[in-house]
C-alpha cells in the first residue's frame, strides 16, 4: 500500500511537469521544475511514511484494546489480614473492634493495581449482597468502629468498581463471592499450621521459614508485610498475593496497588513476630 501509493503521487507530479513549463516559458527552468517535482516526490513519500506509522499504531492500539477488554489493569492483589496484629498499626482516630467469632486470617480486599474509585457512582447496596452477608460478616469483617457494610461500600466504591470490568467480578455480588472463594484457594492457616508456626508472643520467626511456608499455597508472587509496634518488634500483619485476571497467583506487575498503608513489607533481615488475637487489648495483644 505505502509503495503504490507513493508512486501514484509521483506519476501524478510528473503528468504536471509539463504544464508548469510551458506556464514557465523557459527551457531553462527545467532544473527549478526538475527540483520542485522531487522535493515534492519527498514532501509525499514523508507523507504517506507517517500515514503508514499512524494506521499501524492505531491498529495495534486496537488490538490491544481488544486482549484487554475495558480493563485498564493487568494484575490485582488479594490482600489477607491477620487480626492478631491489626491493631497495632491503626490510627488512633479509629477504636479497635475484634468481632469474638474472629479467629482467623480474614480478607482485607481484592484490588486491581494501581487504579481506584473507577465508577464513584457505582453505588452498594445491602440486596446487591444476596445471601453472602453472613460469610462476609466472619471471614471479611471490620475491625474498628465502623458497621461491617460501611465497609464492604468502601471496598466496592474503591476497588471492586475497577474490578469489574472482567466479567467475573463485573457485578457486587460476583466480586465479594469470588473474594471468599480466593480466601479458601489461597488458605494461609493452613498453610502456617502445617508448617508449624502459630501465633505467640514469644516465639519469633525467620522470613525464610514464612515464605517457605507459604509458597506452595500462595506462589511466588506473594509479599508479607509488617508493622513495628512501640518495642521495636516486627510484626506479621498482611499477606498480598499478586493475581492474574483468571486469579492464578505469579502476576509479576511493576504496578502497586494503590491503597496507602501503615504496612510495609516485612524485613528478611530481622526476625518477625506472629502475635496471637487478644481481643480484650488488641492494640497490644504482646505488652
Amino acid at each position: 500500500m505505502f509503495y503504490s501509493l507513493y508512486s501514484q503521487g509521483c506519476l501524478l507530479l510528473s503528468e504536471l511537469v509539463p504544464p508548469v513549463k510551458r506556464c514557465l516559458g523557459a527551457e531553462r527552468q527545467d532544473n527549478l521544475v526538475m527540483m520542485s517535482k522531487t522535493s515534492l516526490c519527498w514532501a509525499m513519500w514523508l507523507f504517506v511514511a507517517l500515514l503508514t506509522v499512524a494506521r499501524t499504531q492505531w491498529e495495534q492500539e486496537a488490538t490491544d484494546e481488544e486482549a484487554n477488554g475495558f480493563c485498564d489493569w493487568t494484575c490485582m492483589k488479594f490482600v489477607q489480614l491477620w487480626p492478631g496484629s491489626f491493631c497495632v498499626g491503626l490510627s488512633t482516630k479509629f477504636s479497635c473492634v475484634i468481632p469474638p467469632f474472629v479467629k482467623n486470617w480474614t480478607i482485607h480486599g481484592l484490588w486491581p493495581s494501581e487504579i481506584m474509585n473507577c465508577c464513584p457512582c457505582w453505588h452498594l447496596f445491602k440486596s446487591d449482597l444476596q445471601d453472602l452477608p453472613t460469610q462476609l460478616s466472619q471471614h471479611w469483617p471490620t475491625l474498628i468502629n465502623k458497621t461491617e457494610f460501611f465497609f464492604w461500600m468502601n471496598e466496592w466504591v474503591k476497588h471492586g468498581t475497577c474490578a469489574a470490568c472482567i466479567e467475573s467480578l463485573s457485578s457486587p455480588s460476583k466480586y465479594f463471592g469470588m473474594a471468599l472463594k480466593l480466601l479458601a484457594a489461597y488458605n494461609i492457616d493452613k498453610a502456617l499450621e502445617k508448617a508449624n508456626i502459630l501465633p505467640s508472643c514469644s516465639q519469633s520467626y525467620q522470613y525464610e521459614a514464612l515464605h517457605r511456608a507459604l509458597l506452595p499455597v500462595l506462589g511466588e508472587a506473594c509479599d508479607l508485610q509488617c508493622v513495628t509496634d512501640n518495642k521495636g518488634r516486627q510484626i506479621l500483619t498482611q499477606v498480598k498475593v499478586s493475581l492474574f485476571r483468571n486469579f492464578s497467583s505469579g502476576c509479576f506487575d511493576e504496578k502497586a496497588a494503590v491503597n496507602p498503608s501503615p504496612y510495609k513489607p516485612c524485613l528478611s533481615t530481622r526476625e518477625i513476630f506472629y502475635f496471637p488475637i487478644r481481643l480484650e487489648q488488641p492494640r497490644d495483644p504482646c505488652p
